[in-house]
């Protein structure tokens, strides 16, 4: 069962995987333009250009799967509580609720487990083709 330190923990990690997931689109957005004029100069072959196009769209796809699946953890863990006859926050015992959580948050590391991936890719790539150091 989720405990309430437990939700503020899990808030915290989808704080910081928001972060990351933004940070992604923004090395990705980077690696595009430097990839493009790589293209432009020759320095790099369009099967390479076109990979690292499809990575950096598989980029913008996971990082947008993230924060949606973001969006919907914090709706659900904002319907775990209530506030009890005294005016006191509770947290709420529906386990319903509980397991939505959970699945979501299971779905949020599986989505940045595709980031880290995709991300390791194209520095693999950049880095073969000489477009980062």
């Amino acid at each position: 069962m989720i405990q309430s330190q437990e939700i503020e923990k899990a808030s915290d990690v989808l704080k910081a995987l928001d972060e990351l997931a933004t940070q992604a689109q923004v090395m990705a957005s980077n690696l595009a333009n430097v990839a493009c004029q790589a293209k432009e100069a020759g320095n790099i072959p369009t099967r390479v250009y076109d990979d690292i196009l499809n990575l950096i769209d598989q980029t913008g796809r996971t990082t947008a799967d993230i924060s949606r699946i973001i969006r919907v953890v914090k709706m659900e863990v904002g319907r775990l509580y209530r506030l009890s006859r005294h005016g006191e926050i509770e947290l709420e015992k529906n386990r319903e609720l509980v397991e939505r959580v959970e699945r979501s948050l299971e779905a949020v590391l599986a989505e940045s487990q595709r980031v880290l991936y995709i991300i390791k890719k194209l520095k693999a790539v950049s880095a073969n083709n000489k477009l980062i150091s």
